[in-house]
């Protein structure tokens, strides 16, 4: 039988006062408050005094008002008394006859779950009368219950169904768990069509003591459009006083549906059996912050925020104790050589917990002491506690308190949860820009509850043109503290910082180089600190380059769907695009951020029709001129040539665009592209521009040498198939948080 403790006090002395009457016992009834109102009530009391096994009388007892203290006045002060709560419904005791009824006539009363719960939940305890006029009676209550929580974003219980539980049990704890021969099983289904369950934990149902080999849950949930089956098992042994949580864990491939258990109001496990044989000696334990002990000195809560203690446990001589079980971070050890006296011994238990990360769960560690023979006289349970933080999205800190996402990253990073009284702010190296934002997601205080604090969304930013965005690591803290500054805990969280030289056209940032390479590869490109022209005009430095700095300058041909570059090369008679293959993905239809690093994307119709007046628009010959864009905004185009020499040979003749609007300069060059597998076949001075937005039209700047077709240098919108190798010149992805 598992043996509730108050909440309230964890390691207060409770001093009762005597009944005042020699043949009178006062106790006060301990109920747990961790349930509801109705689960904790106590409506009516009586005790049953039983001696040598046979019930010897019934006895009503007088409360003090106000209080939980009942006075029982038994006719003599033998025996054990059996205290009972809420009984009203409960069948069968009317039929007990003192002096004739058994203890097993007792232990053997049956009840439905209505029985049971109708008057109050039923709850039962008991002590041996002798010489104490007061005592304090944890009381258990008879019945299990069963919880479901889906916390999961977007995740959506639409049924559950529990098959094999039966209607009845017996109403007080026997040596084993049994069920009833009368018993029969049925179905539990609840529905939830109307109002499915999401982002919330409700009480399912209560059930009495029993015990069944296929305890079979089945919960239907919903997410991203489509339903779900999940399944489990629940224990084969129902305990009394027990609070099973079905919780729905997850989504795709990783949903699940995971039991757990736990003492109703302790936080014990199902397994935990307090003894007198095995208890936490609190005066003689040094117990660190935040440790609490329960009443009957068989649990022992360990905060999460980290711990050194040192637990006594009071055993009988030649006990020893037993770990069973282990948590990440905390480190037991024991020592036996300290003694109290002949006929008990301390059992030392050392305890030293690390923090435990927002995320973590509650878990468990159990004491075992046991005799000589192993044979368990006692469990002591070590709670090490949950962290009450909780964390939605990309961010999992590890066991030092950081989450290190080892790449670029910006945009909603997560979200943080605080319990109440609880607040975060952003802290940074004196080095170091503030690239990390936290803002509060609802600001009115009247909104939070008791329970649920603040809430802050956590965004990675994005600085243009930033020196440091070389591939260093970027670092930021969440400090999370009460209100008043105390309690510190501080998070870190890490990023390699990447960027693309960039120019502001209008609203967009557009990078200023071709892409090469990976095109997932921040190494492979020209990186801001690369910048061979950051502070000049680029179609100057250009025109004037190096041809094998120019080469690498004007980037690789792509494929959709191939993220590898297809770098120039020649074979001794012709160039060609190496690794072009005859079929590819049409970047029309690809996501835009497939073929762009992290934080950059293809542009679209819209993004390009800025450099045009329409979709089929021819920009004149060498030289410099002004027109007006689709949005009548100025632009002064200004195209050069220049006939260059690569890997050896002549390629010939190749243009550079020079967008100039408002000041801003944008220039647009590339190899031109190759239009089938076969090497020479590359129209060097035609380049398709990757296009996200269309599956068969794209952005061309359609160029002709100015000795062979003078003053046409076309930019249209038109058909390519998608064999044809593209130029792909990103744009940056719109971002929520711009740093300076």
């Amino acid at each position: 039988m598992l043996l509730l403790g108050v909440m309230t006090g964890c390691n207060e002395e409770h001093h009762l006062p005597e009944s005042g009457n020699p043949n009178a016992i006062t106790v006060r009834l301990a109920t747990d408050k961790s349930g509801s109102d109705e689960e904790s009530v106590v409506n009516q009391v009586t005790g049953y005094r039983f001696v040598d096994g046979i019930l010897e009388e019934v006895i009503t007892p007088s409360k003090r008002v106000g209080t939980q203290l009942y006075t029982f006045a038994p006719s003599s002060f033998t025996g054990t008394l059996h205290i009972l709560a809420n009984t009203q419904l409960l069948r069968g005791l009317e039929t007990l006859d003192p002096g004739h009824s058994t203890l097993d006539d007792f232990l053997a009363l049956e009840g439905s779950v209505d029985e049971m719960t109708g008057d109050g939940v039923l709850m039962t305890g008991m002590t041996s009368l002798g010489e104490s006029t007061s005592a304090v009676i944890p009381m258990t209550r008879a019945i299990a219950r069963i919880d479901i929580e889906s916390l999961e974003k977007g995740v959506q219980v639409q049924q559950v169904v529990i098959h094999n539980l039966t209607d009845k049990g017996y109403a007080l704890a026997r040596e084993t768990v049994e069920t009833p021969a009368s018993a029969s099983t049925f179905r539990f289904t609840k529905e939830y069509a109307d109002t499915p369950l999401e982002n919330r934990s409700e009480t399912l149902l209560y059930l009495t003591e029993q015990t069944h080999p296929s305890l079979l849950v089945e919960a239907t949930i919903q997410f991203g459009g489509g339903r779900h089956l999940l399944k489990a098992k629940l224990p084969s042994v129902i305990r009394r006083n027990e609070i099973y949580t079905l919780k729905i864990e997850g989504k795709g491939a990783d949903a699940q549906l995971v039991i757990e258990s736990e003492g109703w109001g302790t936080g014990a496990s199902t397994e935990s059996t307090p003894s007198l044989k095995g208890l936490v000696d609190v005066e003689n334990s040094v117990l660190s912050d935040g440790v609490r002990v329960n009443e009957t000195r068989d649990t022992v809560f360990v905060p999460y925020h980290g711990s050194d203690f040192r637990l006594a446990l009071l055993a009988e001589a030649d006990a020893t104790v037993t770990v069973d079980g282990s948590v990440s971070g905390v480190e037991i050890t024991r020592d036996f050589k300290v003694s109290r006296s002949s006929l008990e011994k301390i059992a030392d238990v050392a305890v030293r917990s690390r923090s435990r990360m927002p995320g973590w769960k509650t878990e468990r560690i159990h004491l075992d002491i046991q005799d000589s023979d192993n044979t368990n006289l006692g469990r002591i349970v070590l709670v090490i506690e949950a962290n009450p933080i909780q964390v939605d999205g990309a961010i999992h800190f590890d066991d030092d308190a950081t989450c290190d996402f080892n790449d670029y990253i910006e945009g909603e990073l997560g979200i943080i949860h605080l319990p109440a009284g609880k607040m975060l702010r952003v802290e940074f190296d004196a080095d170091e820009s503030a690239w990390l934002q936290a803002s509060e997601t609802e600001s009115d205080p009247a909104s939070r509850s008791r329970v649920s604090g603040r809430s802050y969304r956590i965004v990675g930013g994005w600085k243009p043109n930033d020196p440091k965005a070389d591939g260093r690591t970027q670092e930021g803290r969440l400090v999370i503290s009460d209100e008043d500054g105390t309690h510190r805990e501080a998070y870190t969280i890490r990023r390699i910082n990447w960027g693309l030289p960039v120019v502001k056209i209008g609203e967009t940032w557009w990078c200023k180089y071709n892409l090469r390479g990976n095109v997932k590869s921040f190494e492979d490109q020209v990186t801001i600190p690369d910048d061979p022209a950051p502070h000049e005009e680029l179609l100057s430095y250009l025109t004037a380059a190096p041809e094998d700095e120019l080469l690498a300058l004007l980037g690789d041909q792509y494929q959709g769907g191939n993220r590898q570059g297809l770098p120039l090369c020649h074979d001794g008679s012709v160039f060609y695009h190496e690794g072009m293959a005859a079929s590819a993905q049409n970047f029309g239809v690809l996501p835009p951020t497939e073929m762009a690093p992290r934080g950059y994307q293809i542009p679209d119709y819209d993004n390009y029709l800025t450099f045009s007046k329409n979709g089929n628009f021819n920009l004149g010959g060498v030289g410099s001129r002004s027109y007006q864009n689709s949005k009548g905004q100025t632009i002064r185009i200004t195209i050069v040539e220049r006939d260059v020499n690569f890997l050896g040979h002549n390629y010939g003749v190749i243009s550079f665009y020079d967008f100039e609007i408002d000041g801003a300069h944008y220039v647009l060059n590339g190899l031109g592209h190759q239009w089938n597998t076969i090497p020479g076949n590359i129209a060097r001075m035609n380049l398709l521009l990757a296009t996200y937005g269309s599956s068969s039209q794209t952005w061309v700047m359609e160029g002709y040498a100015s000795q062979q077709k003078p003053n046409e240098n076309w930019i249209k919108y038109t058909a390519n198939n998608s064999t044809k190798t593209r130029v792909i010149r990103c744009i940056k992805t719109p971002v929520e948080y711009t740093y300076d």
